[in-house]
């Protein structure tokens, strides 16, 4: 979610190849392509299909196609233009880093990075490129590989606001986040209307507890990207730092209807609803969060209360041993125990025979 929205802008960087080889050059010219350079794309669109028309073994005229196409969206489309360009111009190593982007872009990204990699072997060079290696390599947690393809990108481009981004996100997975902070501020720096570090910024602020600069960045990203979840997600915590819990939960819902895979808003939706008495929402909520939040000790803790006040004793029984496990001296927890073994081995009182009889049965 993060890196796909910040790769498409770097999409755009990429459009005009600046490694493209004199052949290349000369086959463009050939084709009249001087309005290609127009930012509609749109009109790009037109003036490649002309283009192609002219000339339909022109490799690079397909890659170009691809990438217009890649920028609107049209990923299918773009992956059969590069296709067709990297079957036309098979050693041109700029066609394998369009279709690493196109893949990238579809969720392919196993893919991806052997086609990035063949780019790179064969000597193409372009900060995007080693940009689009060093995200591969983070997702991979790969961080030495993935610092090594960043300092690269700024070797070839020291402004290159997308490489001043994703350093700052390797730093910060690595828990450097005083270098990652600065590199957010360089990514800025060049481009201040740049979201994504806006959005960065603003998690780190809150994790520090600095809620005055976290709200000023928060604000920037709500005037950049409205719909952004991680957005939504934010304001959540920044209204639960200021005891607004009705609003705090109107965020986090919001949050999630944009992508209902945040577990961190599932996490404070599974609080909150704890908090009211719905114990059964909190529950839902509480679940898929579990893969990230499963070892907390308040996550257990609230699990295993949700469970115990629906009645399911040995749900709840289980979660809080969970606590134990992990804290062997916590005394909540050893209490609750205790408690729910009681209620669960005490002998049910057995029915007075002779009133059975009495009854009739």
């Amino acid at each position: 979610m993060k890196s796909r929205a910040c790769w498409c802008g770097l999409i755009v960087l990429a459009l005009g190849f600046s490694s493209c080889s004199p052949e290349e050059s000369s086959r463009e010219q050939m084709v009249n392509l001087e309005v290609v350079q127009n930012d509609d794309p749109g009109k790009q669109l037109v003036s490649l299909n002309k283009a192609i028309e002219r000339s339909k073994k022109d490799g690079s005229l397909f890659a170009r196609r691809a990438m217009v196409l890649l920028h609107k969206g049209e990923l299918e489309a773009a992956l059969e233009d590069v296709n067709l360009a990297i079957s036309l111009s098979k050693h041109d190593p700029s066609n394998y880093f369009v279709k690493a982007q196109v893949l990238y872009l579809m969720g392919r990204h196993e893919e991806a990075l052997p086609l990035a990699l063949r780019a790179e072997r064969n000597s193409f060079q372009s900060a995007s490129l080693y940009v689009l290696l060093s995200e591969l390599y983070l997702q991979k947690r790969n961080y030495a590989q993935a610092r090594r393809y960043v300092r690269q990108a700024l070797e070839l481009s020291p402004e290159n606001e997308f490489a001043f981004y994703y350093n700052g996100r390797i730093l910060s997975e690595m828990g450097d986040t005083a270098r990652a902070v600065y590199n957010y501020k360089q990514a800025l720096a060049q481009r201040p209307d740049f979201m994504e570090p806006h959005r960065e910024l603003a998690g780190l602020y809150l994790s520090r507890r600095d809620m005055i600069l976290a709200e000023q960045h928060l604000q920037k990203v709500g005037r950049l990207a409205p719909q952004d979840p991680l957005r939504w997600y934010y304001q959540g915590l920044l209204q639960l730092d200021a005891q607004r819990k009705d609003s705090a939960q109107l965020s986090f819902s919001k949050a999630l209807s944009l992508a209902d895979t945040l577990q961190g808003a599932h996490f404070q939706m599974g609080l909150l609803e704890h908090g009211q008495g719905n114990y059964e929402a909190a529950l839902q909520h509480l679940e898929q969060a579990k893969k990230t939040y499963g070892i907390r000790l308040k996550y257990l803790s609230v699990t295993a209360s949700a469970y115990e006040r629906l009645g399911e004793n040995l749900a709840a029984l289980r979660t809080y041993e969970r606590m134990v496990a992990i804290e062997p001296k916590h005394t909540y927890a050893q209490q609750s125990i205790a408690r729910l073994k009681y209620r669960l081995e005490r002998p049910r009182p057995q029915l007075d025979s002779m009133a059975v009889r009495r009854s009739g049965f």
